[in-house]
């Protein structure tokens, strides 16, 4: 994840997102990014494929179980050449301890339009790890692209279109700069990609 960036992968091209699962915090080390319902999504993301389990690290490429890493960058070609079939505008302002985000979002295909919804990411760069129990004991982690808060699914209008706007709230230990926001919108069916765009607060 944090290779990726300098590899070219840019958040025009493809936009990482980084899920921390809580079901290895029983081997004696809670990792404090990792959220319950992040691993109820995993499950889901999984039953979607076919299978009845779940494992990590894992890559999920447009709602799809994507094991061939060394073909990352013929894939991401071939995606980012596909027409986008949702539409996203974003916009966050800065506020004290809060971010004030409003996302647009619109699809035009009408047999989409009722499978398509929303979500929003608040993710956090630059963050580590002193792993002091489990496999990675003793070593020191570094995360990049870690989902903070995930909001949604929200529902797109007859119309195909959402407007939506809140304020959310940072915790104390978040570092402004380091944070960004994702809006996706994905198809329920499949977990499919329609479209994605972000925008971190350090452009």
């Amino acid at each position: 994840m944090s290779a990726l960036p300098r590899r070219g992968f840019h958040s025009g091209r493809l936009i990482p997102l980084a899920f921390h699962v809580d079901y290895w915090d029983y081997l004696g080390w809670p990792d404090r990014f990792a959220q319950a319902p992040f691993s109820k999504r995993q499950r889901r993301v999984a039953s979607l494929n076919g299978s009845r389990t779940v494992y990590t690290p894992q890559l999920v490429l447009l709602g799809q179980d994507f094991r061939g890493h060394s073909r990352l960058q013929t894939w991401v070609e071939r995606i980012n050449q596909t027409p986008a079939r949702a539409q996203i505008a974003l916009r966050i302002v800065p506020q004290s301890r809060t971010l004030r985000i409003a996302a647009e979002a619109e699809v035009a295909e009408t047999d989409l339009r009722r499978e398509a919804h929303v979500y929003v990411a608040l993710y956090e760069n630059n963050l580590q790890s002193d792993v002091t129990g489990g496999e990675n004991a003793g070593r020191t982690l570094h995360h990049q692209f870690v989902v903070r808060q995930w909001i949604g699914p929200l529902a797109l209008d007859a119309q195909g279109r959402l407007r939506w706007s809140q304020s959310v709230a940072l915790a104390k230990a978040w570092k402004q700069p380091d944070l960004g926001v994702v809006v996706c919108v994905l198809d329920r069916r499949n977990g499919d990609t329609l479209q994605a765009v972000a925008l971190s607060l350090d452009d």
